[in-house]
């Protein structure tokens, strides 16, 4: 699809969409100002600045309470199957990855997500590990998922999307709870929840241990999970003008690293983990209900894993045991994988938001983060690397015109080594009526180089003995490249939200182009530029580095449709669709020691489409039925090499879920649940070939007191 068809379609669908709107207009009348107000849902994700949809200028998904309970889903990840355009996918049994837009391999760089408002990106592998998070699905209120770039608000990670992750409130009086959850692959949960009212304020602690064995693989191997988490939140009020709040997290545990295929007679690379962080706000209400907030936030978190023994070096290496072993001691230390480390992270942040008029809102803001990073074999040195980054940004907010909502902001950030960049976003909110909106916004958004990117090193030395007649270096695997700058993304979005408060129905329809300049991606080089016209070629002269040698464009339509009823039986429906044309490349450079540079076509790379369906509905005795059904279209993700390896197939997939709940007195409820992902049982692959996922079925218990 052109994006001259894509403007086609715009003329079009305003016809569609807004004939019915404006018969509806015409009974407007007979609906009251309840009808208007009733389940428009208050964001502060996109801006910062409490909105309702209608007015963001950007499209938001939220998965709410109802859908998180009415889903079959066990973890957080597989919850954004039910996001238009995203991509939730297994990299091993227990670790799973999460992407917007593809272009993706098992560490999705260009996207933020955050906990209550605080960055859970982990800056050495430019991604999120899931699997090691101090929350699961059961401390989940709700979800809200920025579709498109949000640099402007949240920094450079928020390059093609946002989400953020939004914990039970201490101030919700919501019930005690202990949940018992068994099935397949001998999972074993057990997670609880208590909250208090004080004298001095509210609070809310959750802990857990879940385990389970993993998968049989058919080479005779499984990879385990286990983890134990804690979490304490609290929010006090000293006065009526402050508000305190503290949220604590801690886990520990251990799982694989997503390597689907063992290494012989080693099995796979466990990798064990332990994280805690720490993050505090402090609000003060000022006059005319502005507000001034600081917030400071902590987090580490430590990868680890076993040495490499020299046996294991030999198989890898083919040199003889001892050698191996004197390999190890030059290069120590050297672990059974690289997706290890210690990160450690600090944020602080002031913004002041402010109401210069009953129509006018703005909040400005200066934050700064300092984080640091160990890892031998990624960074190239047993010292810790630092990066420090700066950022002023804005957001106004201003609805003085005749049914114009407009929203401007920029973000400036600066980054250590990486110079300074201006994001800047324009949009602009048309209410066509009381029930529909159009949407269009204008971005620039720019990623900086992650601190993985910019210091990635891994150079194998040659033990002292043989240094007279090898030299020093037995091989340049990957090596810094100095001049690295910033991705950059030029967006175009177009969209209309239609209102049918007397169907209790919303549907949200977005469309976009982005073209994505300067991507950075690993490519191929000679240590010497001579080394392209002589042969043969040595192979110790070739490396790998990153550069900003991707360019490519995405162009399509994303809807949401959502039925939601308080009447009989509870009703429920969501559909979610997603399009997308991708075009474009990545320079692989001198790859297989060619003499010309190797061109990745990245059409397949995104998957064209994808669908998913959420329908429930609540019968007497409180029996809850759900299904859902998830569609992903072929994909070749950016892990595959080009023209060896085929995409992955398209798949369907359907779970069910039944619950009920069992009144044992006023005070204490008792719910079961019966979960069966993928009830077909048509096995399907995700992201491995080797990786495929079967029929799992899960038994939950939850009794609230």
């Amino acid at each position: 699809m052109s994006f001259v068809n894509i403007r086609r379609f715009v003329a079009t669908l305003s016809v569609v969409i807004l004939s019915p709107t404006s018969a509806l207009c015409a009974d407007q009348s007979e609906l009251s100002e309840l009808d208007y107000l009733n389940d428009i849902p208050v964001t502060f994700s996109a801006t910062r600045l409490p909105q309702t949809l209608s007015d963001a200028p950007v499209s938001i998904t939220i998965i709410d309470q109802r859908m998180i309970e009415a889903s079959s889903a066990t973890t957080i990840p597989e919850l954004f199957r039910l996001v238009p355009g995203m991509q939730s996918y297994h990299i091993a049994t227990n670790a799973s990855a999460v992407a917007y837009h593809g272009m993706s391999d098992k560490f999705p760089p260009r996207m933020e997500v955050m906990v209550n408002g605080q960055s859970i990106y982990l800056p050495l592998f430019s991604t999120v590990s899931w699997e090691t998070l101090p929350i699961t699905i059961a401390d989940v209120e709700r979800i809200e998922v920025i579709r498109g770039t949000n640099t402007v608000t949240q920094g450079s990670n928020a390059f093609l999307g946002a989400i953020n992750i939004i914990t039970h409130t201490p101030l919700s009086e919501r019930a005690d709870f202990i949940r018992y959850t068994q099935g397949e692959f001998d999972t074993q949960n057990v997670q609880a929840e208590h909250n208090q009212k004080t004298a001095y304020g509210h609070y809310r602690v959750a802990t857990g241990v879940l385990s389970n064995d993993g998968y049989d693989f058919t080479y005779d191997a499984q990879d385990p999970y286990f983890k134990r988490y804690f979490s304490f939140e609290s929010t006090l009020s000293p006065t009526l003008l402050d508000t305190i709040s503290i949220d604590l997290g801690y886990s520990e545990g251990y799982s694989s690293v997503g390597d689907i295929k063992p290494s012989p007679g080693w099995g796979f690379k466990r990798r064990e983990f332990d994280t805690n962080s720490q993050h505090l706000t402090w609000s003060h209400l000022l006059s005319n209900s502005d507000e001034l907030k600081l917030s400071y936030a902590h987090a580490v978190n430590n990868l680890s894993a076993r040495l490499l023994t020299a046996t294991e070096a030999s198989q890898l290496t083919g040199l003889p045991v001892n050698i191996a072993q004197e390999f190890l001691d030059t290069n120590a230390p050297l672990l059974i994988t690289a997706e290890t480390g210690k990160i450690e992270q600090h944020d602080v942040e002031i913004t002041l938001q402010q109401h210069p008029s009953y129509d006018s809102k703005v909040i400005t803001g200066i934050a700064f983060r300092a984080e640091k990073a160990k890892n031998r074999q990624l960074l190239g040195t047993n010292e810790w690397v630092s990066e420090e980054s700066s950022r002023i940004f804005t957001n106004w907010e201003y609805s003085g015109f005749t049914d114009w909502t407009l929203n401007t902001g920029a973000l400036l950030e600066h980054v250590s080594g990486s110079g300074t960049r201006l994001s800047p976003r324009i949009a602009a909110n048309y209410q066509l009526s009381p029930l529909s909106t159009f949407r269009t916004s204008l971005s620039r958004a720019y990623r900086m180089p992650s601190l993985l990117e910019a210091n990635f090193e891994n150079i194998i030395y040659v033990p002292a003995p043989y240094t007279g007649a090898f030299g020093e270096v037995y091989e340049y695997d990957f090596l810094v490249n100095q001049e690295l700058s910033a991705e950059r993304l030029d967006s175009i979005d177009l969209g209309v939200m239609i209102n049918w408060p007397e169907i209790h129905s919303q549907l949200d329809t977005r469309i976009f182009y982005e073209e994505i300049k300067g991507g950075i991606t690993p490519s191929y080089q000679f240590l010497d530029p001579a080394m392209l016209s002589s042969a043969p070629y040595d192979p110790d002269q070739l490396y790998r580095t990153f550069m900003n040698r991707a360019h490519w464009s995405n162009q399509g339509i994303e809807l949401q449709y959502k039925y939601q009823s308080e009447g009989d039986l509870k009703p429920l429906f969501v559909f979610n669709y997603g399009y997308i044309d991708s075009n474009g490349y990545r320079n692989d450079g001198n790859q297989n020691r060619s003499a010309t540079d190797v061109f990745d076509r990245l059409e397949t790379r995104n998957p064209m489409h994808t669908a998913s369906l959420l329908a429930s509905i609540t019968l007497p005795d409180n029996l809850q039925l759900s299904m859902s059904h998830y569609y992903l279209s072929s994909v070749r993700w950016q892990e595959a090499v080009k023209d060896t390896d085929p995409p992955n197939a398209p798949y369907h997939r359907t779970d069910l879920k039944i619950s009920k709940g069992f009144r044992l007195s006023p005070q204490n409820e008792l719910s079961i649940a019966l979960i069966v992902q993928n009830l077909l049982d048509k096995p399907y692959s995700e992201f491995y070939a080797e990786n495929m996922f079967e029929q799992r079925t899960y038994l939950q218990a939850q009794l609230s007191f």
